[in-house]
Formats: structure tokens, sequence, C-alpha cells
């Protein structure tokens, strides 16, 4: 089994929100440079972690601020190929993880196939998913982000070029 998710450590509630008024430049930042920041709140909490699993391996060495931000920037795309149960691939190309993990549309599931850029291998290399899981992991994911932005960061998931990046798989 393949599995993401944000783990809050302690109850929302007792989590410390920001409010900051970040500036972005519409000609040279995008839904980009939102979701950096608001996964930099989530890193700096402390109370925040990024866990992903699977192909052998209990726990990824994955990180908030850097690795939740390169697979959040890829799922509005992943969002409509899982909806069109289209083939797509799951890069985890910061320094350090360097693996993709390819989702190859099969009936009612997928097959996902990871491949490491890395000395570590993965065991099995190969697992399946029924498309539903595959939907639900990333929708998942999906909705744990914006439900901690908005708690933490609300100015940051109300900024429209986050909203015109994430909207565009929904």
């Amino acid at each position: 089994m393949f599995n993401m998710q944000l783990v809050v450590k302690k109850p929302l509630k007792d989590l410390p929100q920001t409010f900051s008024v970040k500036k972005y430049d519409v000609e040279l930042d995008d839904g980009r440079s939102v979701i950096y920041d608001i996964c930099e709140v989530f890193s700096n909490t402390g109370e925040i972690s990024f866990f992903v699993s699977g192909f052998g391996q209990k726990e990824w060495p994955v990180d908030c601020l850097f690795d939740l931000s390169s697979v959040i920037e890829q799922l509005p795309e992943i969002i409509t190929k899982v909806n069109d149960r289209s083939d797509f691939s799951l890069d985890f190309y910061e320094q350090g993880i360097e693996r993709e993990v390819r989702f190859a549309y099969c009936g009612d599931h997928y097959v996902l196939t990871c491949k490491s850029r890395t000395d570590w291998n993965p065991e099995p290399d190969k697992i399946r998913m029924k498309k539903e899981a595959v939907r639900f992991l990333f929708m998942n994911l999906y909705n744990k982000f914006i439900e901690l932005g908005n708690y933490l960061c609300p100015d940051l998931t109300r900024n429209k070029l986050l909203k015109n990046w994430l909207e565009y798989g929904r």
C-alpha cells in the first residue's frame, strides 16, 4: 500500500496562527509561491508532519517544507488525471528523496510503479490500488492541506494565486 498524509501532533486549537500580509508579484509568482509559504508555516509549527510510506519503506524521509510543497503543487493536475482515469506520475524530486511514482490506470485500479533516482531500491517496485483509494488518498491530502492552512494561515489560503492554482483540478 502507498500512503501519504499530513499528521498533526496536537489539536489544531493548540497551534499558533500566523497572520502576515504577503505581497506576491503576479508576473513572477503563482500558486506554487503561496503553497511554499503555507508549507513553511506548517514546518515552523514543529507539530505537523508529512508522512509517506510504501514500496517497502514504512516512513519515507520527507518533510513539510520542501517535499510537501512539491507534492501539493502537483495535486491539481493529478486530481484531474484520477477523475479522468488517466495515467500520471507523482514526482518526489527534492534532493535526498528523488523518487517517482507512476500511476497506470487499469480497469478499476491503478498499478503504481516506484522508480528511485538514489541508492534506495523499492521492494516491491509495483503495487496495485483501487481507483477510489487513489482518489481518496489525493483528495484527503488536498483537503487536509486546505483545512490546516485555513486555520493556521487563512490570509494565505484566501490568496487568489493559490485559489486559481488549486481549483484547476477540482
